[in-house]
């Protein structure tokens, strides 16, 4: 009977996702509030078979019915969310609320299959978060003037917190990119990702008062202040990290000074720099090493790659079924290689579904930064997209030897309190973003 259920189920979850992808894309089709409320509600029945299917299983698989209790209290939190963005942000994104509770359920889903305890921990982590976070869209439009105010000391802070990062760091995997406070520990560049992007929109922003060394000037400080960013995440070996600053970067002075060149000198740069990054340091060449062929050194270096790619093949299109893989052969799989996992148990058509609706969400991203018409915000918008939208790219690009691994976490989806956190937080950002550009009527809601 278990094993029924379990073969029965990796289809039915199957069919649930391809019909909520499908209803984050064919949403874009429509204008009528009333219809698109009906896909809305439609999501919202999918989101909670998935969830409810997937615990159901492990409970069954694990012998373990207190799972369903946990679920129970997730659910609740869903519709918590859910709810409260309807009633206090009626002008809010149901499309990324929905979003990013879906991937939530997810990640809930295979880390309980993975480690309960961490599981756990990372549903509490998540339910105090969603509660802090559900102020900033409210603060978003009525401290506007508040948040420009400060943009060098968002740069500044940034620095000081990477180098107090550089100097008390507990090196992880080889890159000092944790830090341990009162038993707590956190990696603080997380936080200082929605920083840089407050940073760089702010200094961008003409002020038609400056004269034109004045601007000039600002820019270069602008310029040099991100280099020494990326500059300390390089020191501190976190190379993931500084290529998504530098990307975030290149992106948000490419559109905030409107000159192309500044894409082909930031490529060129970017091609000298992993190239000076392949010489100076060896944990590099290694993973270049495993990238070119994992399987010549399938039990040292190209052990995880290789692992990697055996779990993504056995799962092939419908998965091999929750509780049925064998996942925790991969190091560090509830953190960089949870995208692995997914594949694995839940098979090539749900990953690939996990994938599009994080397209939806860096779509959607992109689609308020094109609609506000204040150039600070729309700057933010499209910096919080970029930086979103480049970690799924590292992560998944990684684990599939699409690009050489990068070891950074698969938003919302992965282990870890800080990546989850500084995630909600952009979410947070954007919806409050969303709610302003719609308070200004600038485009229709979705």
């Amino acid at each position: 009977m278990t094993e029924a259920l379990t073969g029965l189920s990796r289809y039915l979850l199957a069919i649930f996702i391809v019909f909520y992808t499908f209803h984050c894309f064919i949403v874009f089709a429509f204008k009528s509030g009333r219809e698109r409320t009906l896909f809305y509600v439609f999501q919202y029945v999918l989101l909670f078979l998935t969830h409810v299917l997937g615990f159901y299983v492990l409970s069954v698989r694990l012998n373990d019915p207190d799972l369903m209790f946990t679920c129970a209290l997730q659910e609740v939190m869903f519709l918590a969310v859910i709810a409260l963005y309807l009633v206090i942000y009626p002008g809010s994104s149901r499309l990324v609320t929905n979003n990013m509770c879906y991937l939530l359920a997810v990640s809930f889903i295979m880390l309980t299959r993975l480690s309960r305890n961490r599981s756990v921990k990372q549903f509490i982590i998540v339910a105090f978060s969603l509660a802090l976070t559900m102020i900033i869209p409210f603060l978003i439009g009525k401290i506007e003037h508040f948040i420009k105010k400060y943009t060098m000391y968002y740069g500044i802070g940034g620095i000081l917190i990477l180098l107090f990062m550089m100097t008390k760091g507990t090196v992880t995997n080889g890159s000092k990119i944790t830090l341990t406070i009162a038993g707590f520990t956190f990696a603080p560049s997380e936080f200082v990702k929605i920083l840089f992007v407050f940073f760089i929109a702010g200094m961008l922003i003409p002020d038609y008062e400056e004269e034109v060394s004045e601007r000039r000037g600002r820019i270069i400080a602008a310029v040099l202040i991100s280099c020494l960013h990326i500059g300390i995440l390089v020191l501190c070996k976190d190379l993931g990290g500084a290529l998504i600053f530098y990307i975030v970067a290149l992106f948000m002075f490419y559109v905030g000074l409107r000159m192309p060149l500044i894409l082909a000198g930031g490529a060129l740069a970017g091609v000298l720099s992993c190239l000076a990054g392949y010489r100076l340091f060896s944990h590099v060449r290694v993973r270049v090493a495993a990238f070119l062929d994992p399987f010549k050194d399938v039990g040292g270096q190209g052990y995880q790659l290789a692992q990697s790619l055996f779990a993504i093949g056995t799962g092939s299109w419908s998965g091999m079924g929750l509780g049925l893989g064998s996942p925790d052969k991969i190091p560090v799989v509830v953190q960089d290689f949870i995208f692995s996992a997914v594949s694995e148990e839940m098979g090539a058509f749900f990953a690939m579904c996990l994938i599009l609706i994080c397209l939806s969400n860096f779509l959607m991203f992109m689609n308020i930064s094109m609609s506000l018409n204040d150039r600070y915000f729309k700057l933010i918008a499209l910096g919080l997209a970029v930086n979103y939208g480049f970690q799924i790219f590292l992560t998944i690009g990684g684990v599939t030897k699409f690009i050489p691994l990068t070891g950074v976490t698969l938003p919302l989806v992965s282990y870890g309190g800080t990546s989850v956190v500084s995630t909600l937080i952009m979410f947070a950002i954007i919806q409050g973003l969303y709610v302003y550009c719609r308070n200004r009527s600038e485009t229709g809601g979705l």
